[in-house]
Formats: structure tokens, C-alpha cells, sequence
């Protein structure tokens, strides 16, 4: 049996996200916008990262930056760009990211909760030339300080990021969804749906 990719179809039909959201969504990435995702662990970023890159259109290259093959490329216009630990540095490792991700010059570039390079390095790097979608770890409601921790950014790169998307998950039932959907204007978050 084969690994199931999630569409934005299937975020509707589980309750995981309404139609008015994903639309939001599809204008940002159609728009090249930078889109940061965060949430607790297991709260379905990467399940959305799945279902967001299907507005990603054919013609559009998309570089998806992860660790230990965690994320699989399910359509041809997606390179994965797979690191790891190992014994070197990590701002060698990090530089061999950007290297890779300036080789295949995508349209967008999607980065999947990684610790394995520098975050900070490749944004700094790459932000101005490439869109990006951006997972992050969410510990508290605290979205901005929590993907600025997690990421090891600075507030001026957090400005760099158009949306933020919130996730929640009731740890009672289990239930993964998409609690807000934020504006960031002058470093701040805005409520856009």
C-alpha cells in the first residue's frame, strides 16, 4: 500500500479546513506569496504542506526541503532536497541546501519542519529570490516568538512572511484543523480569517 497524499479536498471533507480558507490560500500561493505554517507536533502541518502544493500549478517547479525523507515528491514538478545529520558543519550542510535549491531554481520553495541545517541561513539566502511555504513547531499561542524559536529567525525575516496559518489539534478526539489564518503587517499578526 502506497503513502496517501491528502488534497485540499480531503481537508474539507475532515473538517480539517473550510472551503473560505483554502481559498485564502490558493490566491496566496497562486500570488507567490510566503506562506508560514505552525503547529504543535502531529498537528497535520505536513498534511497540509501535501494538500496546499496541489494549488502549486504543473508548469510551477517546487524545491521541498526535508529531513530523512519525510516528505515524498508525488507530483514531477517536485525536487526534494533531503538532508540529514552528519559529521559536517552545519553551515556546510546548509550551503549544500542552498546550493541544491539554486540548481533547480524552483518556483517555490517549501521547507518541512527541518533542524538538520539553518533555517535562518537559507531564508536569508533565498527569501528575496524564491517564494516560500514554511513549516513550524507551535508550543504556545504565541505563533510569532514560537516560529522565530523554532526557526532560528530574526523579526526582520518574520516580517519577510505574508501568511500565517495556525493549527490546533484536540488532543481529546484527535481532530487536526485550521485554527486561524493571519496577515503579517509591520511584524504583527493580523486576523484574515
Amino acid at each position: 500500500m502506497g503513502v496517501y497524499i491528502f488534497t485540499p479536498g480531503d481537508l474539507v471533507r475532515y473538517g480539517s479546513a473550510t472551503e473560505e480558507q483554502l481559498e485564502v490560500l490558493k490566491e496566496a500561493i497562486l500570488s507567490k506569496e510566503d506562506v508560514l505554517i505552525a503547529g504543535s507536533s502531529r498537528s497535520g502541518k505536513t498534511k497540509l504542506v501535501e494538500a496546499l502544493t496541489h494549488f502549486i500549478p504543473d508548469g510551477w517547479k517546487i524545491a521541498v526541503v526535508t529531513a530523512y525523507g519525510e516528505f515524498k515528491p508525488f507530483r514531477p514538478n517536485i525536487a526534494v532536497v533531503d538532508t540529514q545529520f552528519d559529521e559536517r558543519p552545519l553551515k556546510n550542510r546548509t550551503e549544500e541546501v542552498i546550493s541544491r535549491i539554486e540548481k533547480i531554481n524552483p518556483n517555490y520553495v517549501v521547507v518541512d519542519t527541518i533542524h538538520t541545517i539553518s533555517a535562518s541561513d537559507l531564508f536569508d539566502a533565498l527569501i528575496d529570490d524564491y517564494a516560500f511555504i514554511v513549516t513550524s513547531l507551535a508550543m504556545t499561542d504565541d505563533i510569532k516568538s514560537e516560529a522565530m524559536h523554532w526557526l532560528g529567525i530574526t523579526e526582520g525575516v518574520f516580517r519577510r512572511f505574508d501568511i500565517v496559518v495556525s493549527l490546533k489539534r484536540d488532543f481529546r478526539t484527535g481532530r487536526r484543523s485550521i485554527d486561524r489564518i493571519y496577515r503579517v503587517k509591520d511584524g504583527s499578526l493580523e486576523l484574515a480569517l
